[in-house]
């Protein structure tokens, strides 16, 4: 069987690596970012959506005994203070004036002013016209990885329990909804080196220093970090037994590459999701924060009508509606429209279609007023194929901003030597189905299945429900209304005009020449 990332343009690049694994929720994410940090010798690199200076890494009995301030800026001041070869570097989106009210003002003077020299941070506003950076990763000492879904930012920390009533989910003080989202870790200085590649070309073209490529950390160091792993994984690792991971980007601008005429806009990660839909023959599973891709359900619904194939049972786990205005404008309305026309595609076959919002546990056992926000980006088919990174299943995540994926494959059913990474993906998807559902134990595979989860939704029993989109509501604007011609959630790249606004490089850039009278950014 002809492996799903062996199509042509999915993957930009595949690495070996000594050890992997997945994170769920940032309560476990947060801790093991802090902990490998601690032992960073020469560098960390960050690169996010959306960073918070104050944002506290750990919480509760973690923070008490932490050997170090627990938030970011503090803590990362800190690392540099006591370590005088460590360079950190942090590359965060220059984000629109849309997002002003939501964001820590004055981010890049915090920075600059109140923090260590030898920690730099940078806003990058070189992406396209309509699009964002949204890349969500980091590298420590060049051969410790994390990638997904998550920011080390405010409103993102969560217990897997998703209680409804949590002391320790705050954020400057102040309660948050329940959050769910993955992270991928990844050992190895191959995977190391080629993110340490990508942030370079992107610390550039954000008018920064060009950065020397580390060099290789040595094979003891190596060997070190992976047995220190091996012996005591993270706190709520979920370990896959692999040698090798894909990555796949969404850049329109095709960095890196060794000069600006050789890069070409990747959509790899576009190609990778068709891909596999296409391959699959059992179940689909996805969770992802909106779904709103024309190019992504029309390959589901192709597949759903193609002759000949085996039945499929696809669960998607979305947020139950957009928490904002501009939520509802930019891709509420388009995800409706995915819907429906995917109910449609369903009905009269033998697929098994399951759409869901998962609520957060409730200690009275009254239905909660507000569902668990799903954040993740997320896919596993036939648990043989897991993708997990930033992009979202929107036009915009497959076409104008910069996204990043991680994908994991094991070979065909009848390869034994990859029957343990088959085990561990189905582990990891029953495990999440479980988690949505509140479950205390661990679900078998029939207990996952489209059937099952719609009955148990339908009673109420455990905290799935079904989505109620497109609502009545949604149907009477779909009547007169196209959302896939609406401008906020592009399908490509439109030509970019360096003058279309005072606020055309974002936020920061707009600060800057309120401040100094020109743009520093080259």
């Amino acid at each position: 069987m002809t492996r799903i990332i062996d199509r042509a343009g999915s993957v930009w690049c595949e690495k070996p690596v000594d050890a992997a694994g997945v994170l769920v929720d940032a309560a476990d994410y947060f801790k093991a970012f802090y902990d490998a940090a601690l032992g960073a010798r020469r560098s960390i690199l960050l690169s996010g959506w959306q960073f918070d200076s104050d944002v506290a890494l750990l919480r509760g009995p973690d923070a008490e005994a932490a050997p170090l301030p627990v938030t970011l800026k503090a803590f990362l001041n800190a690392l540099c203070e006591r370590n005088p070869d460590l360079h950190i570097h942090v590359l965060a989106w220059d984000f629109h004036v849309v997002f002003a009210l939501e964001r820590e003002w004055m981010q890049r003077l915090v920075f600059h002013w109140t923090t260590h020299e030898r920690l730099r941070f940078r806003f990058d506003s070189s992406h396209v016209d309509k699009g964002c950076h949204h890349q969500k990763f980091a590298v420590i000492d060049g051969h410790v990885t994390f990638l997904g879904g998550l920011d080390l930012c405010d409103h993102r920390w969560d217990l897997r329990d998703h209680r409804d009533e949590e002391p320790l989910r705050t954020s400057r003080g102040e309660p948050h909804k329940p959050f769910h989202d993955v992270q991928t870790y990844l050992l190895g200085a191959d995977v190391g080196v080629a993110l340490q590649d990508l942030f370079a070309c992107r610390w550039k073209l954000a008018g920064g220093d060009p950065l020397d490529r580390l060099a290789p950390p040595s094979a003891d160091d190596v060997q070190a970090t992976v047995s220190a792993w091996q012996s005591s994984p993270p706190r709520g690792a979920h370990v896959l037994p692999t040698t090798s991971v894909a990555l796949s980007r969404t850049d329109p601008k095709g960095s890196p590459s060794p000069s600006p005429s050789d890069a070409r806009p990747a959509q790899e990660i576009t190609e990778l999701y068709v891909a596999a839909i296409a391959a699959a023959d059992d179940a689909i599973y996805v969770e992802t924060q909106y779904f709103s891709s024309a190019t992504i359900a029309s390959a589901l619904a192709e597949r759903l009508r193609a002759p000949g194939r085996p039945a499929l049972d696809i669960v998607l786990v979305l947020n139950m509606r957009a928490e904002t205005l501009k939520e509802e404008v930019a891709v509420g309305l388009a995800q409706a429209k995915v819907l429906f026309d995917l109910r449609k595609a369903a009905e009269g076959t033998p697929h098994r279609l399951g759409i869901y919002y998962s609520v957060p546990a409730s200690k009275d056992g009254k239905e909660p007023e507000r569902a668990t926000y799903i954040h993740a980006k997320l896919m596993i088919v036939d648990d043989r194929f897991l993708a997990i990174g930033s992009a979202n299943l929107t036009n915009r995540s497959t076409s104008v901003d910069t996204e990043l994926n991680a994908t994991f494959e094991a070979a065909a059913h009848d390869e034994p030597t990859d029957a343990p990474l088959r085990e561990s993906i189905r582990r990891l998807r029953l495990g999440l189905v479980a988690e949505h559902l509140g479950a205390r134990a661990d679900l078998d595979v029939a207990a996952a299945r489209v059937a099952v989860l719609d009955d148990r939704a339908r009673r109420k029993d455990g905290r799935l429900r079904l989505h109620p989109s497109p609502t009545e509501n949604e149907r009477r604007i779909l009547d007169v209304i196209d959302p896939q011609a609406l401008p906020f959630d592009p399908h490509a790249i439109e030509d970019d005009d360096e003058d279309r606004s005072i606020l055309a490089h974002g936020i920061g850039g707009f600060v800057r020449n309120l401040l100094t009278g020109r743009d520093d950014r080259k």
